[in-house]
């Protein structure tokens, strides 16, 4: 599963101020990578100064409270303990806009909030807005081949069940036609909005675009789309959930068997996190696939890994007293209750039982865990194989590889929060590729 942003939550009280001039309603668009998140900061103040307020993930249906709420002249600083966030950043003269940067287990991102509408509530007329600078346009990612490569790089369309489309690029090994077919995968990412490198905001961090790279030069083909909602893509993100997903991977399998150059009966998925979820529910409506690559995933429903995560980083924050922690872990559960009352996909990933479709799939799979995951835990390697066996799938690998995080980076730890830590360029280690490409390659060619 992606650094997820703002997916901590807290009830505890907040601090207080004195400071006036910050209530109201602030949005702004916090950028990590190729992820966009619109952000509403809301914010009230009580008669006797206390503010209180919370953030709200539009794209992530989620809602935040805050911990503290700090305002020292033009300085702001806030909290949410539980998530690590913190974020902080300077008011403008006439308090329509907050600039600073918002940061989250060792990585920041900037930040810039503009005030909304301001509380009927506040005595003091609203200023006159001052024009807010246009920013200069995003560069459009580069998904373009190496110069070296054996392999083209071709930016797709693919027509969704929804009606809308999503963005991908094919990378199409050269010599490739319709007199010479090569096989082909879709790949599946991993949870929250993503872009079809799977780049979620660490630097070098592209596992997508290495697994493509490999796999072009072994001459497999490879589609890698953005979500749905997210990048070039249509669609909504919000309130789709992970059956909804296999649908648009689907979608994308469908559009490889339009291809003259793909062989139509050699195509598989590979699903990262999330994705290896995602994987098994496509081969069972798929029955004709040839091969799934499970790359951190779990057998069981992601209530089970969500509780261990935020249990986790409860266990790690060692600012908390003894009191303090046994609290927030005992809180654990109302808040997923809550998570998932509020948000269609959280309901969905928090019930459904992946061992049960993984009973049902008889394609040849490999599975692939880091021992040093700390999302997806290395004891669900075991629980995914056995899973398979019992329903009779004859050809399952699986493999625990020593010393790799969720991400199959190299790390001594593996806590998420300190994945930002890890001596750049972050990339998918070269083993991870060579085991998968090799079993590709055997299942697929």
């Amino acid at each position: 599963m992606m650094v997820l942003l703002l997916v901590g939550l807290s009830a505890e009280l907040f601090a207080q101020t004195s400071d006036k001039g910050f209530e109201g309603s602030w949005r702004g668009t916090l950028e990590a990578g190729a992820t966009k998140l619109r952000i509403v900061l809301s914010v009230t103040r009580s008669a006797a100064g206390t503010y209180t307020g919370n953030f709200e993930s539009l794209d992530q249906g989620a809602t935040i409270p805050l911990d503290t709420i700090t305002v020292n002249g033009d300085n702001v600083r806030i909290e949410v303990k539980d998530a690590g966030i913190v974020f902080e950043g300077l008011l403008n003269k006439e308090r329509t806009e907050l600039t600073g940067k918002f940061s989250q287990g060792g990585q920041s991102f900037p930040l810039t909030f503009t005030r909304g509408e301001q509380p009927n509530a506040t005595p003091a007329a609203t200023p006159t807005p001052t024009p807010i600078p246009t920013p200069a346009p995003t560069p459009k990612p580069d998904y373009s081949a190496p110069a070296d490569a054996p392999y083209t790089a071709e930016d797709v369309s693919v027509p969704a069940p929804g009606g809308f489309s999503l963005a991908g690029t094919l990378t199409l090994p050269k010599g490739a036609s319709r007199t010479k077919p090569v096989a082909a995968i879709v790949t599946i990412t991993g949870s929250g909005p993503e872009d079809r490198d799977e780049n979620i905001g660490l630097p070098g961090y592209r596992p997508f675009r290495q697994i493509a790279d490999s796999l072009g030069r072994h001459g497999i083909a490879v589609l890698r789309m953005d979500d749905r909602g997210t990048g070039a893509s249509g669609g909504t993100f919000k309130g789709a959930t992970s059956a909804d997903f296999a649908e648009d991977i689907r979608a994308g399998l469908a559009y490889l068997r339009t291809r003259p150059e793909i062989r139509a009966d050699h195509l598989g998925v590979l699903g990262h996190s999330e994705g290896a979820i995602i994987a098994p529910m496509v081969a069972d409506k798929e029955p004709t696939l040839r091969a799934i690559v499970l790359l951190a995933g779990i057998a069981e429903p992601g209530r089970n890994a969500l509780y261990f995560q935020m249990k986790n980083g409860i266990e790690h924050n060692t600012k908390l007293t003894s009191a303090e922690r046994e609290a927030q872990i005992a809180a654990i559960n109302p808040k997923i209750d809550a998570m998932a009352a509020a948000d269609p996909w959280m309901k969905f990933f928090f019930t459904y039982d992946p061992a049960a479709t993984m009973r049902h799939v008889k394609t040849p799979v490999l599975i692939l865990t880091g021992s040093r995951d700390q999302q997806a835990v290395p004891e669900q390697n075991p629980k995914i194989e056995a899973a398979f066996k019992e329903g009779g799938n004859k050809d399952v690998t699986a493999r625990i590889l020593p010393d790799l995080n969720h991400l199959f980076v190299h790390d001594t730890d593996g806590f998420p929060p300190d994945y930002a830590k890890l001596p750049a360029p972050i990339m998918m280690d070269a083993e991870v590729l060579q085991t998968i490409t090799g079993w590709l390659v055997q299942h697929l060619k």
